[in-house]
This record gives structure tokens, sequence and C-alpha cells, in this order.
């Protein structure tokens, strides 16, 4: 039988120096990150050899900024999904609570008449987050991922990006990095970028070679990576396409912020 591991401390706490501009100079602002980390493995029913699995992996920054505080927030709220927990590291745990509590019995009941599939049938959630290099200067980007198999025909593959504002922490929206009365550009540049990625020669063609569009209009979402001079949009599966297109990702330029 397999044993439960839980790994709640931060560990080794490093530093990393990004550079962002505020108007023609030039500054430092150095992160002390660390890992708040947590592996459950445990037993799907007593005496069962196979096993479920809950993983996370997020790295977090050293509390006492406002940059801190909102993306400690976004990870409870948005990533882990437990409002009510002050730390990263309590929310993770009270989700694996919860989770188990869920799994036990419903997944003792699937492997008491379905021993054909075991093997397929083991249940893992895991989540991964990091921050990016190569964002926009002022702008801290993290990405998440969670892969998860939860049951029915398939798993999941989520990735999420997170823009936040270095000065003042806050969470960047599209709105923020995309001028009034330029999103219907951005949009026609981003249709353009897909047919010329795929090798379509109009949005018809994309749908019918790809999936993309079947399922709903391209848009501006806020799952967005903001770098210097472009901005890279990632639509996960059946935002607008099936699940067989997988994730879609399209890199556009940037448009200029008014003066």
């Amino acid at each position: 039988m397999k044993k439960l591991f839980i790994f709640l401390p931060l560990i080794a706490v490093v530093s990393a120096c990004v550079d962002w501009k505020s108007g023609s100079s030039s500054e430092h602002v150095e992160y002390s990150w660390g890992k708040a980390s947590m592996c459950i493995e445990n037993p799907i029913a007593p005496g069962e050899s196979l096993c479920y699995q809950i993983k996370f992996e997020l790295d977090t920054l050293a509390a006492g900024s406002d940059l801190a505080a909102a993306l400690s927030q976004v990870l409870r709220d948005s990533v882990i999904y437990t409002t009510s927990h002050p730390t990263v590291r309590e929310a993770m745990k009270a989700f694996a609570d919860m989770t188990e509590e869920e799994w036990k019995k419903e997944l003792a009941e699937i492997y008491s008449d379905e021993l054909e599939y075991k093997d397929a049938l083991q249940y893992y959630y895991s989540v991964e987050g990091h921050p990016l290099e190569e964002s926009q200067d002022g702008v801290l980007s993290y990405q998440t991922t969670t892969d998860c198999y939860l049951g029915g025909a398939h798993g999941s593959y989520v990735v999420n990006y997170y823009n936040f504002d270095v000065k003042s922490g806050k969470l960047l929206s599209i709105k923020d990095v995309i001028p009034e009365g330029k999103e219907q550009e951005v949009l026609k540049a981003m249709e353009e970028q897909l047919c010329k990625d795929w090798e379509a020669k109009d949005l018809a063609d994309l749908q019918e070679k790809t999936g993309i569009t079947m399922l709903g209009d391209l848009y501006l979402t806020n799952n967005f990576f903001v770098k210097e001079d472009s901005i890279l949009f990632l639509f996960n599966q059946y935002e607008i396409a099936p699940y067989a297109a997988g994730l879609i990702s399209v890199t556009v330029e940037k448009p200029e912020m008014p003066n």
C-alpha cells in the first residue's frame, strides 16, 4: 500500500532580477521566489495497490509587497479555487482534503464494478505555476498548467496566463494592454495570423481544417501573455474549438498605447 506524502513548507528561496522601465530610466526589481508544494498519493480503497494523486508545484513570491499579495490571491482564488484561506499552502491543503473526500467514495464504487479498466481509471490532479521570461517591462507574467483526469473519455489539460503590474500588483486585463478603439484591429490580426499559421485561405477554410471557431468566435480573451512588442492569446480546449483541436495560441503585434 502506498503512503500519503505532503510537502507543505516553502523550500529554498531563490532570487531573480527583472528589469522594467519607467519613462526613460531603467529600474531593477528583485523577486524572492519560493515554492509551495504538495504531493498526495493514496490508495483508492483499503488494501488497493492502485492510487490517486493530487499534486501542486507553485512558485510564490515572498510576502510583503502588493505584487506578492496579488499573486497569492490569484493562486488561491483562480488556480486552487479555494477563496476562504489566507495562504497558498492552506488553500492547497483545503483543496486536497475536499477532493480526497469526494474521490474516495466515487473511486471505490467505480473500482468495484470496473475491475477490467483499473489502469485507465486512476484519477490525478496536477497543477504547476511559474513566472515567465520575456514579458513586457513593468509586468510580471505567470503561467499555470492544470493536468488532470477526473473520469470520462479523456483527461483535461489547461494553461492560463496572468499578468501583473509590477508597481501596483494589479492583475491586468486585456483592456489594460489594448487601447480603446483598437479591438477590431487586433481581432482581425488574430484571424489573419491563424490563417497564416494553418495555411488557410480564410476563416471558413480555417474552421474546416482545424475546428477553430466551430464552438465560438475569436474574442479578446483575458488568457494572454503580454510581451514587449506582441501579445500571445491562448484558447483552451472547448473554448472555440473541439477537444481534438487542442490548445490554440496566436501571437499578434501589440498596438501602441496612446501618449
